[in-house]
């Protein structure tokens, strides 16, 4: 049966191609999937500033649970710098360097030397790391004495010996400068190097080291050294790094699980959108040759055979389409993965992963699903009794079965269970990924029972069609009415990119929308907003000596885990709860939240204040006490002195400013919130605000939405992820519309043959397939927005408590016109190049 298949290849050279087309997308898409995911797995990081220590040991980002890591901690982990002293002792260790970074920017002009984000004071001895070399002068050993690199004293055009101003922890201090070192390799953030005096003195953690680096000396079995160094820090929090696992050290707070869950959702939309895509291709494919089958059937093949037949074929065509798809896939991947540095999901130096292994799964899984998409789409053609099937020529009659009904309910079933987690199991941004997939999984009951709403709905607006459009439009509605079957394929993917396009779009923009949840009560909208490091201690009794200012609270925000009592749910152990500080004897008088409750006024020392419904689902109120693991690994008991309202998924744990900020990166408050004195404008108060500002460096005036970044920082990149991906998965679509069209329009030039030899004109060939169109376009918008409701209404009333989303109609408005264009315009293109054919020509049987 193969031969034969082979050797009428060039008899079907259309549905091969077509089919072809589909597969190498579905592969080049998972491809790329899988090789961010093996990135993200890999987390290949090479260190930079610290490359020349073959070994470091450095705080364990990771928040375990029962030895096991379940996410990553938000702040930089610190270890203890006396362990410094002890792996000096080990053998093969030349020199152990406590290496503190804090933010530090050189100024010139009173502005900050390139990148401020990027700028960083490290102790001297952390030059030899990288290593540094001194050009000029010679090593800062007393305080006030500092060497900077050369970028930097080139672009402050300063020479050893001068002087130069820097910003640090709020404040504008005057150095020395004693040298000018520079980096043995390309540098990725600007370093100034102060004395090991200074360097203690402005470390936020006095005593803890970010890292710390052992240089080994020559001949050191780096393998025997690294099992020392296990020993030597047991029980002592940290983790020995080697290889490339290093740059963890520089990047603590790098967290890849987004970049991994990224790669998994497109993965699995990719996954489950290719099946629907391919098996729609092949099911139109298989249509068109269901005389071809039925004659086999008839000289006395088998069903068995035809389906060996029918798998063999497309398991050969997914085999090369695959190969070609490698390639392209990484690319693709590469291309995604450069979007993400872009936008601060992975770290600039971050390496992509070009392995084999992404090419291997993607193409097992696509030889898989085109396996099974082949039985599925081929059944009814290996079925069918042979007289059956020759019969069915004069007309698209199709019972639906048994099965196809049983597996759409099992999806209409998955969608609801769906539906409940996103409702009640988890929250936060989580609800999107179950409420996604609650749409995927109605889109593909409906589409097993496609011909079944295609044949109804054709019933249905067919005599409108005829009422409103004469002559062709009678033609086109008695066309899709016989071919209610085969519209049913091109239905989906017209479906799929109506359904998918408009979920996420108004996804992205209702979770946009309700990120101001975190500032809605504030008092005012002028914030004033400190440097990389935070605000010095004096900035606040400056604000509030202000006459405009009625009330100031320093804020800071964080995430972190409670330990105890535990979430019933487990639904904060990946994302961890918003932790959020304040002054206590402000908090309430600048909005913070409202009181149910105790006071926030109480929240001295450690002491907590949480949200109703957490309450009474961890069972501790007022009097009780929560142990928190926060973002640097550190744990508190806190006691529970308030209760606050708060909106379903944007509860918070408020303590007060001073407990939070010395577990944060900088050990200070990043803003200061006010509220204005009586009859005191926004206007006025920024104003005043701005005098404060202009003496505090790196500070600056901002409104609540600069605020609102503090602590939803992630959702700008990953709106800008989500659109790629909808780019993506939509640019996959569009094609997988366009090449089923065209397989089912190039399959009918002889009948358009027939009907221009009967007295139709081009012209009114190319207006019936135009009404067609717009009837295929109808039918799939309307399905694709019943699919749309599957993902919004359980993300709406989780994340916003409302049915509906928040957007622009012109969105939806665009996506519909989108698929719409797009279905008329690859129907109208195929059918004015099947008419290029003499219409005798096209009238002999194929």
């Amino acid at each position: 049966m193969f031969k034969l298949s082979l050797r009428t290849v060039r008899f079907r050279w259309r549905g091969l191609a077509a089919t072809f087309v589909a597969m190498f997308l579905a592969g080049a898409i998972m491809t790329a999937a899988g090789a961010m995911m093996e990135t993200g797995l890999r987390a290949v990081l090479p260190a930079q500033r610290l490359d020349a220590a073959p070994v470091l040991v450095a705080g364990n980002g990771e928040y375990e649970e029962a030895g096991s890591p379940v996410a990553h901690l938000s702040e930089r982990v610190r270890v203890d710098a006396s362990l410094a002293g002890k792996l000096q002792s080990l053998p093969g260790v030349e020199k152990a360097v406590a290496d503190r970074s804090f933010a530090a920017a050189a100024l010139k002009g009173g502005k900050p030397v390139g990148e401020e984000e990027k700028s960083f004071g490290h102790g001297w001895d952390s030059a030899a790391l990288m290593p540094y070399e001194l050009t000029d002068g010679k090593a800062p050993t007393a305080a006030g004495e500092v060497v900077l690199d050369s970028d930097v004293a080139k672009e402050a055009g300063v020479k050893a010996g001068g002087t130069i101003d820097v910003a640090l922890r709020g404040q504008t201090q005057k150095f020395t400068v004693t040298g000018v070192a520079r980096p043995t390799t390309e540098a990725v953030e600007s370093s100034l190097f102060f004395s090991a005096a200074d360097a203690e003195k402005f470390a936020p953690a006095p005593g803890k080291a970010d890292a710390i680096g052992l240089l080994t000396k020559p001949g050191t079995d780096l393998t025997a050294l690294e099992q020392q160094v296990d020993k030597a820090i047991a029980g002592s929090g940290a983790v020995t790094l080697t290889g490339d696992e290093r740059g963890k050290a520089e990047y603590a707070d790098v967290d890849m699980t987004d970049l991994i869950v990224i790669a998994a959702l497109l993965g699995a939309l990719a996954l489950m959108v290719g099946i629907l895509g391919v098996a729609s291709t092949l099911s139109l494919s298989f249509q068109q040759r269901h005389k071809e089958m039925a004659l086999l059937r008839a000289i006395g093949s088998t069903p068995k055979q035809l389906r060996r037949m029918i798998v063999g074929e497309t398991i050969s065509i997914s085999v090369l389409a695959t190969a070609l798809a490698a390639f392209p896939g990484l690319l693709a991947g590469k291309w995604l993965f450069d979007q993400l540095t872009a936008t601060g999901i992975a770290p600039e130096g971050f390496v992509f992963y070009r392995g084999w292994l992404p090419t291997a799964v993607a193409m097992v899984v696509a030889l898989i699903a085109s396996g099974v998409a082949a039985i599925v789409a081929g059944r009814r053609s290996t079925l069918t009794k042979p007289a059956e099937a020759l019969a069915e020529e004069a007309g698209d009659t199709y019972r639906l079965g048994k099965v196809r009904p049983i597996i759409a309910i099992i999806c209409f079933l998955l969608c609801g269970n769906l539906w409940f987690v996103a409702l009640n199991v988890v929250t936060g941004p989580l609800i999107a990924s179950p409420s996604t997939f609650a749409s995927i999984f109605f889109a593909v009951g409906l589409a097993l029972l496609g011909p079944t709403i295609a044949k109804g709905l054709t019933a249905v607006l067919s005599p409108l069609l005829r009422a409103i459009s004469g002559l062709s439009g009678y033609l086109a509605a008695l066309n899709t009415r016989a071919r209610a079957v085969r519209m049913a394929a091109v239905i989906t993917p017209v479906m799929l990119l109506t359904g998918i396009a408009t979920a996420n779009l108004y996804l992205i923009s209702t979770e946009s929308s309700v990120k101001s949840v975190y500032t809605e009560n504030l008092a005012s909208d002028a914030v004033l907003r400190g440097g990389p490091d935070g605000l010095t201690p004096g900035a606040l009794e400056k604000v509030r000596a202000l006459p405009e200012v009625g009330a100031a609270s320093e804020f800071v925000a964080s995430t972190g885990f409670i330990e105890s009592p535990k979430d019933p749910w487990g639904n904060k152990d990946l994302e961890g709860w918003q932790l959020l500080g304040y002054t206590p004897d402000a908090a309430a008088r600048v909005g913070a939240a409202e009181e149910v409750e105790g006071r926030l006024s109480d929240l001295k020392g450690n002491s907590v204040a949480i949200a109703e419904k957490f309450s009474k689902e961890l069972k501790a109120g007022v009097g009780d006490t929560l142990t928190v693991r926060f973002g640097d690994g550190g744990t508190e008991k806190l006691n529970i002195v308030a209760l606050v309202k708060a909106k379903p998924s944007f509860e918070t744990i408020m303590m007060s400013a001073d407990t939070l900020a010395r577990h944060t990166r900088g050990s200070l408050p990043s803003h200061i919130v006010v509220a204005p004195k009586a009859g005191t404008d926004d206007t006025r108060l920024a104003a005043a605000l701005g005098t404060v500002s202009k003496g505090l460096a790196g500070t600056e005036v901002v409104d609540r939405d600069r605020l609102t970044d503090a602590f939803a920082h992630h959702l700008g990149a990953q709106a800008l992820v989500s659109y790629l991906m909808i780019g993506t998965l939509l640019g996959y679509i569009t094609i997988s519309v366009m090449n089923t069209l065209w397989l089912a329009i190039r399959g009918r030039t002889r009948e358009f043959g027939l009907q221009r030899l009967t007295g139709a004109t081009r012209v009114q060939v190319m207006r019936m397939m135009a009404f067609e169109g717009g009837m295929t376009a109808g039918i799939g918008v309307f399905l694709g927005t019943l699919v749309a409701p599957m993902t919004l209404i359980p993300f709406s009333l989780a994340r916003a408590d409302s049915l509906t989303p928040t957007g622009p109609i012109w969105m939806y408005l665009a996506t519909i016109g989108f698929a719409s264009l797009l279905t008329i315009g690859a129907t109208l293109v195929p059918t004015w190049q099947a008419l290029k054919v003499r219409p005798m020509e096209a009238a002999l049987p194929a």
